[in-house]
């Protein structure tokens, strides 16, 4: 189990891997009660992955309870009234499959890889868990040990203090990302079984979540499956959309100096990021990997391949969101006190942009590589699972996983000197300077 929120080129890792071979059909359906299912005839092997994504995430908390949505993901595994104590582990074992899960600002997602033929097992626990979940007071006490060791071992690695210790500057009280996904150890620990369930009772249900079954199965099989075991559960929400949401784009960030227990120095760029449904997405995404974040990209090859002024660069956070939220791009250097050259050429680069635009040369690099990373990566199932999810969660239509690489295509190299401006002005731009004590 585990969170699934930041570091090391995230964004460019899943853009690339963003559409899927279209020799696998998908097909889906609604159940009555609102469940999504959406299956991939992928007959290539004979296992499947099933996975159950919910429409929750750390978004979704409120002072006090700040960590329940993680902490829950491990409640999920400790038992239903069908299944107690361990037993979905216990019975994926068995099978030798694997079951895991994962939560991020927006989303929490269960999933299993089991042979074919456990599928109507794994569709029985889950369907379990969706309804009649089992949380006390003794069980919790257990997770919330589990999910504290994890805020404590966190403290292990350099990076991943300093980014927690960060973000608690980056955005405005009351944003939807304004805490961790991990939480607070303060208000984990007194968490109690009823505020476990209410957050179970509020936001786990068939009308908030939807499946994505993908390997050697036939969609109408599975469908039937589904409805067996799922089309029993009735419990609706009413979920809305948060509104007015505090702008990203013209809140100052509360500091611009850190320091930091390591021997490197940091540039921390920080500037304002489009939500997946907002018209600039795509050219905002591709704007930022070549810019930043790829092997080949333009600042890359000048100050890590060039002019070795930096290590290198990291994503400091998730590039697709439910809401708009802060891009975080940290430049790695050697602590000196030359690199105000870093922040020069970065500015001289971006400002190039504003001006010139990036050349369509570029952008048909970007392409080509795009859909080559596509034909290596988008055989396995997780991945192909992930991509329909991901469609799905944030389009509301699972097929935009195969019409991806038509919206960068779209893209022209005025859109990238639009989107510069934009983005990515020195109005917008922030800048935390990260140095060793």
């Amino acid at each position: 189990m585990k969170i699934k929120n930041q570091l090391l080129l995230l964004s460019f890792c899943f853009s690339v891997g963003a559409v899927m071979a279209t020799e696998y059909p998908s097909k889906s359906t609604i159940l009555k009660n609102g469940l999504k299912i959406i299956v991939c005839e992928k007959p290539d092997n004979d296992f499947v992955e099933f996975e159950v994504w919910y429409r929750t995430g750390s978004k979704d908390e409120k002072p006090g309870i700040r960590g329940m949505a993680h902490l829950f993901e491990h409640m999920m595994f400790r038992g239903t009234t069908k299944y107690p104590g361990k037993s979905v582990f216990d019975n994926v074992a068995k099978v030798g499959g694997d079951a895991n899960a994962y939560t991020t600002f927006d989303r929490t997602v269960y999933h299993e890889f089991v042979p074919a033929s456990s599928l109507e097992k794994m569709m029985d626990i889950e369907s379990d868990r969706m309804a009649n979940l089992v949380v006390t007071q003794e069980i919790l006490n257990t997770e919330r040990e589990v999910v504290g060791e994890e805020l404590r071992n966190g403290t292990n690695s350099w990076y991943q203090k300093m980014s927690s210790d960060r973000y608690p500057f980056l955005y405005p009280q009351g944003h939807p990302y304004e805490v961790d996904v991990i939480g607070f150890l303060g208000e984990i620990t007194k968490f109690t079984a009823p505020q476990c369930m209410d957050f179970y009772n509020n936001y786990y249900s068939p009308n908030n979540a939807f499946v994505v079954v993908v390997g050697n199965v036939k969609a109408e099989e599975v469908f039937a499956m589904a409805e067996k075991y799922f089309g029993a559960v009735t419990k609706q929400l009413d979920i809305k959309k948060k509104q007015d949401i505090p702008a990203v784009d013209t809140t100052k960030i509360r500091t611009n100096e850190m320091n930091i227990n390591f021997p490197v120095q940091i540039y921390a760029y920080t500037f304002p990021r489009p939500a997946v449904s907002d018209p600039d997405f795509f050219a905002f995404q591709m704007l930022t990997d070549i810019l930043f974040t790829g092997d080949n990209s333009i600042l890359n090859n000048r100050l890590v391949k060039k002019e070795h002024l930096a290590y290198g660069f990291n994503v400091g956070n998730d590039s697709w969101s439910y809401y708009p939220n802060l891009a975080l791009i940290d430049v790695i250097m050697n602590a000196s006190p030359g690199n105000v050259k870093v922040k020069k050429a970065i500015k001289e680069e971006i400002n190039k942009i504003i001006t010139d635009c990036i050349p369509k040369e570029m952008l048909d690099n970007y392409i080509q590589a795009y859909e080559n990373n596509f034909a290596l990566n988008n055989y396995a199932s997780a991945n192909i699972s992930n991509n329909l999810g991901m469609a799905e969660y944030y389009f509301n239509d699972y097929n935009m996983a195969y019409k991806l690489n038509d919206a960068y295509k779209k893209i022209t190299s005025e859109d990238t000197k639009r989107i510069a401006a934009k983005y990515l002005s020195e109005e917008k731009i922030q800048i935390i300077n990260i140095k060793p004590e």
